[in-house]
């Protein structure tokens, strides 16, 4: 257990009972892990949560009505995104005969949520320690999470601005006195001010987006230990149930701090991936890319305030660092990858996005993916149905650009004047033409070998393609047929 926390007597007989097995039925102990809020007990197939007999400044759970409560406000909040996970709060009941037993109709001594029991080393940030966590496990979290948000009510009595003061201002306080008790001086009066700065930078949009709707009770506490594989689906948990108000704030806020997790892991290309797969699935504005910079921040400058409470400085310098970097100005930027079907213009804009700048890299739009989320089209490429979804894309990225963020369109652009819309886009700001030129048997056992693709081009389509005559002075040609790895890095020398 923690050091710093020892164990409340009055659990003492229900922690034991627990443990042992012998208030679950188990045929042996079951496994125990302390947290500052909880004693977890990980049987066969079910896993049960005593809440911690304690005061907090955050939470008062010292008494058995609050314990009762905050049970249920956690089986609440949990259950939209993993129904199958929490089942029920029960009653630890002191039976007759002096045993503890979950469940029953004796006095209560406790209370328990209890859960399935999901594998071990199945969290996603044990797959990522491990080196197992993929594109397709996190993609399909951030579309879990965008799901997740559809459904939840608006909050717009808060998320206004100076409530985003207040958190940054409360961080500032637990870090100084966090650091005062270790005689020391505070270290993020800098990072403190950069936040305020951006905050006042961006209220404008904070206060619009809450006046649409966007301000929420979200998960609130959306990093990769609170997600886990069950039954082979990302499944987000723990959310945090003890204050709404911690949790209720912008729909990006909440998921800000999954991408920040990822980022402080190392996992640049995952974040990318992450992001761009919430943004397609929510919806989202291009405009609302203007508020990463600020949301990732915030959540680093929390794991920071934490690590300085913790004492552990090293890593709290290391979040101060990344919250620092999040906010660094990156240079708005328009890539257009063109190229015919099956030159891998969607595999090339993947791996370069992240190194385009910004906290998660850049924006990824396809017009495979614009077309299907448009008006459904008798024959979605017919010559005005093309220029309608071009027309779309256009103004995606102009509004991603105005958001100060890097951009990249991934379409075939076999038009001239395709490529000239685009082009004028990025009036204002740099522009980057990539046009992949590939073989066609390379091309055909692409789209041949795509499964679960948003492009519906197949191997006809491919096959009656011609390359463009003339490109303009804008574009650069490049072997498309090459692996992905060399191709990357050469378009990221020219950008560079």
């Amino acid at each position: 257990m923690p050091p710093d926390i020892p164990l409340n007597p009055v659990q003492a007989p229900t922690v034991s009972a627990l443990e042992s097995g012998a208030a679950t039925g188990e045929p042996g102990p079951l496994k125990r892990i302390d947290t500052h809020m909880s004693h977890l007990f990980l049987g066969r197939d079910h896993a049960y949560k005593l809440k911690r007999a304690l005061r907090h400044p955050f939470a008062d759970l010292s008494t058995l009505e609050a314990r009762r409560r905050l049970c249920e406000a956690e089986l609440e909040v949990n259950r939209p995104l993993a129904p199958g996970l929490y089942e029920a709060v029960f009653p630890v009941v002191g039976m007759a005969d002096g045993s503890i037993r979950v469940g029953g109709s004796g006095p209560p001594l406790d209370y328990v949520v209890r859960m399935k029991r999901f594998e071990d080393r199945a969290l996603l940030s044990e797959l990522a320690d491990d080196g197992r966590l993929d594109a397709g496990q996190v993609e399909r979290t951030a579309q879990r999470v965008a799901a997740f948000h559809r459904t939840l009510p608006p909050h717009p009595e808060t998320g206004r601005p100076p409530d985003y003061h207040r958190i940054i201002e409360g961080l500032g306080q637990t870090e100084a006195e966090a650091a005062q008790a270790m005689g020391l001086e505070s270290a993020s009066e800098p990072l403190l001010s950069r936040l305020e700065q951006e905050l006042a930078r961006r209220g404008p949009l904070i206060e619009a987006r809450r006046k649409a709707g966007k301000v929420v009770r979200g998960h609130g506490d959306l990093h990769l230990r609170n997600i886990c594989l069950y039954r082979g689906e990302p499944t987000p948990f723990d959310a945090l149930e003890f204050d709404p108000a911690l949790a209720t704030g912008d729909l990006l806020y909440d998921v800000a701090f999954l991408f920040m997790d990822l980022r402080a892991r190392g996992l640049d290309a995952l974040a990318n991936r992450a992001m761009n797969a919430y943004w397609d699935a929510a919806g989202e504005g291009e405009d609302a890319l203007a508020l990463l910079p600020l949301f990732t921040a915030m959540r680093a400058a929390i794991r920071m305030a934490v690590s300085v409470e913790a004492r552990d400085l090293a890593q709290a310098a290391r979040y101060r660092a990344l919250a620092h970097a999040l906010l660094q100005p990156s240079e708005p930027l328009l890539m257009a990858v063109g190229g015919l079907s099956g030159t891998g213009k969607t595999t090339l804009a993947r791996a370069v996005a992240p190194g385009l700048g910004g906290p998660c890299g850049a924006r990824i739009l396809r017009t495979d993916v614009i077309r299907k989320h448009g008006p459904s089209q008798a024959d979605p490429y017919a010559p005005q149905a093309r220029t309608d979804v071009y027309a779309r894309m256009a103004e995606h990225a102009r509004a991603a650009l105005d958001a100060d963020a890097a951009v990249i369109a991934d379409a075939t652009f076999q038009d001239e004047a395709q490529r000239d819309a685009i082009e004028q886009v990025a009036e204002g700001a740099r522009f980057v033409g990539v046009w992949l030129k590939g073989s066609m048997e390379v091309r055909l056992s692409r789209v041949a070998g795509r499964h679960g693709d948003a492009s519906d081009a197949g191997p006809a389509v491919a096959a009656s393609q011609t390359e463009p005559t003339d490109l303009g002075p804008a574009w650069r040609v490049f072997d498309a047929d090459q692996p992905t790895e060399a191709l990357a890095e050469a378009v990221l020398a020219v950008v560079e």
